[in-house]
């Protein structure tokens, strides 16, 4: 399955910075604040450790693991994925589709978090937010090294535990938008368990419908 490989280095950097998040409702902090600190927060280990997370995937998983993955809405995710599908779903079907996709989305990126981290700059746009809103979208523009600036969205919703990420935004694409128009068809055609078969077991990677290809 081809994917497009200016999406799929952009990615690892979205889900590099989409950490925002607050651990305690009565606490928070501005989403804005939320994700510049912990994105700094994770770049200074990959740096530190950059050599010991490129020879050791599992540590690489390790840390992605404690440090992203509670921080996203990986249920929300699953659902809007999933859209019509996941209404006929069972709840274990849902479990172990969600638990398939987290791991094939982290799994193809981790080591280009490594990778590409230190390539780029991050310049962070101002967040208007009304004191009672549960809804926010952190702005940014990655600056790359002889490369365009592109724009990045974090879309996130407040919850009794914090700011969670439920979406991304890559050039103004969707994340759950581009994963729905891929794995729809093939739902439609095989069934929900095939195609978290297919997740486990690394068959399906990332595609980017209405991104070109890079020559």
């Amino acid at each position: 399955m081809r994917t497009s490989s200016r999406f799929g280095f952009l990615m690892p950097v979205a889900l590099l910075l989409g950490l925002a998040l607050g651990n305690a409702q009565a606490q928070v902090t501005p989403p804005d604040e939320l994700v510049k600190q912990v994105t700094a927060d994770l770049r200074t280990a990959i740096a530190e450790r950059r050599e010991a997370l490129k020879a050791d995937p599992k540590a690489l998983q390790a840390l992605i693991e404690e440090l992203v993955v509670p921080h996203f809405d990986i249920p929300r995710i699953t659902r809007l994925v999933l859209g019509l599908h996941g209404r006929e779903a069972t709840p274990e079907q849902l479990e172990r589709f969600g638990e398939a996709f987290k791991s094939m989305l982290f799994r193809s990126y981790a080591n280009a978090l490594v990778e590409y981290e230190d390539d780029v700059k991050i310049d962070w746009r101002p967040l208007r937010l009304a004191p009672d809103a549960k809804r926010a979208t952190v702005q940014s523009t990655l600056i790359r090294k002889d490369a365009p600036p592109v724009p990045i969205g974090f879309v996130m919703q407040l919850k009794d535990d914090g700011w969670k990420v439920f979406d991304l935004t890559v050039e103004n694409i969707s994340l759950v938008n581009n994963f729905r128009a891929q794995l729809n068809n093939q739902i439609s055609r095989d069934g929900l368990d095939a195609v978290t078969q297919k997740l486990e077991g690394g068959q399906i990677e990332p595609e980017a419908p209405g991104v070109d290809e890079d020559d």
